[in-house]
């Protein structure tokens, strides 16, 4: 017996491991359904700019508030705020989802003590306010799915001075430990709330997502989001290499450095450690006006719009279920706004706007062969006509723009590469 279950492992990462990426398999969507926006409202953002999200056709949102002004006191909850539920009632009206972040710590409810200097992350108290949230959002009747915490490796819990442990969650990582503690109590209680409530774990790092899964995730949980940030590269390329010492005992990417390796690399891991393939978000995405990739171009807003529409296109490509542009201002976050502080729009804004229009009643097909070297190409199908999306790939290519070939119905349409 267990030789056999040897073997049938091993069938499981043949045939994950192929190049083809492993994408859930789901009943088509329209190519709307993937596009999502961190919007910055709970920072400052005027509420004035709801009404942006409904020209740019967004149809998911990226939100959150703070644990510990929902409950200032143990055990005692306030009311959403007036601006959140204004918001609420605006995404619920105009059929705009909410990604809602459940983070957060709370030290004013839960102060730290000498015996526990980490209790403002109490594993029970978080689960109770995220089931506090997930009636509160279920009752304001907007849609929604629950993400546990944003980029848990970055909070102050996994600090040298609280849990600590190494950064990218390889043992021994305390807190990881509390991280999957605070993830089994919480979605426990979310789906009692409501079994169909999809709740997700979240890390911007592929490779901190391979401890998690060691560490041992509920069958519960319905998937992991992802923040696939490249450090100025191309939406092609991630951040990683393949030989980089952090990863180990892991490789996230193949060789060739790219997306959709590390989309596949980590698949293949998860149906191994869970035994499903787990749905996947990317909740944030994007570039920074003046970033410097490591051979030294600089990346400016006109090349960030190039981006864009690439980035959003191959998450579509991967199977992600939806991709949140990061963000919608800048805030607080350094230049990676769809505006800047003063309220102008970037070029970026109008490629986003420009992609809904282009795709958003489209469902994707398959990647098809590209009409010149360096080149991408895919296919996506409408009822009434099809479009091929295009774009070159070369790093210094003056030309990087998407390009949106319309095929009529009674026209040939190219032939999927796989």
């Amino acid at each position: 017996m267990k030789i056999f279950k040897q073997i049938v492992l091993l069938l499981i990462v043949i045939m994950l491991s192929s190049n083809k990426i492993a994408v859930a398999e789901s009943a088509a969507r329209p190519f709307a359904d993937n596009l999502c926006l961190q919007v910055k409202f709970f920072q400052g953002q005027p509420l004035s700019d709801l009404t942006l999200l409904t020209r740019l056709g967004v149809k998911w949102v990226r939100e959150e508030d703070r644990w510990h002004l929902i409950e200032p006191v143990a055990g005692h909850y306030q009311p959403l705020s007036g601006a959140l539920q204004q918001r609420l009632a605006y995404y619920k009206t105009h059929d705009i989802g909410v990604i809602f972040i459940i983070g957060g710590e709370n030290p004013k409810a839960y102060p730290n003590t000498l015996e526990h200097p980490a209790n403002y992350v109490n594993v029970e108290a978080y689960a109770n306010y995220a089931e506090y949230m997930a009636k509160a959002l279920k009752a304001s009747g907007v849609k929604f799915k629950i993400e546990l915490w944003n980029e848990p490796h970055n909070a102050r819990f996994a600090k040298k001075d609280a849990l600590g442990g190494q950064w990218h969650g390889k043992p021994p990582s305390p807190w990881v430990d509390r991280y999957i503690e605070m993830v089994h109590a919480a979605v426990k209680k979310i789906k009692a709330v409501d079994p169909k409530i999809e709740v997700m774990v979240n890390d911007d790092m592929w490779i901190v997502h391979y401890f998690f899964l060691d560490k041992g995730l509920p069958a519960e949980l319905d998937g992991m989001s992802v923040h696939p940030y490249t450090g100025g590269r191309p939406p092609e390329i991630a951040a990683v290499t393949a030989d980089a010492d952090w990863t180990k005992p892991y490789q996230v990417v193949d060789k060739d450095q790219s997306f959709g390796s590390a989309v596949r690399r980590l698949q293949t891991h998860a149906k191994l450690r869970m035994g499903k393939l787990p749905k996947l978000w990317i909740t944030e995405w994007g570039w920074r006006v003046g970033e410097k990739a490591p051979d030294g171009m600089i990346v400016d807003a006109q090349r960030i719009a190039d981006y864009l529409p690439r980035a959003f296109i191959l998450a579509e490509a991967a199977g992600f279920e939806t991709t949140c542009w990061f963000s919608a201002q800048d805030v607080v976050d350094g230049e990676m706004g769809l505006k800047n502080n003063k309220g102008q729009f970037r070029p970026a804004f109008f490629a986003y706007e420009r992609l809904a229009k282009k795709l958003a009643d489209k469902v994707f097909v398959c990647e098809v062969e590209a009409n010149e070297p360096y080149g991408k190409a895919f296919l996506f199908k409408g009822e009434i006509d099809s479009v091929v999306t295009s774009w070159r790939t070369e790093q210094y290519a003056s030309d990087q723009t998407v390009h949106y070939q319309t095929i009529k119905q009674k026209q040939h349409a190219p032939a999927c590469l796989h």
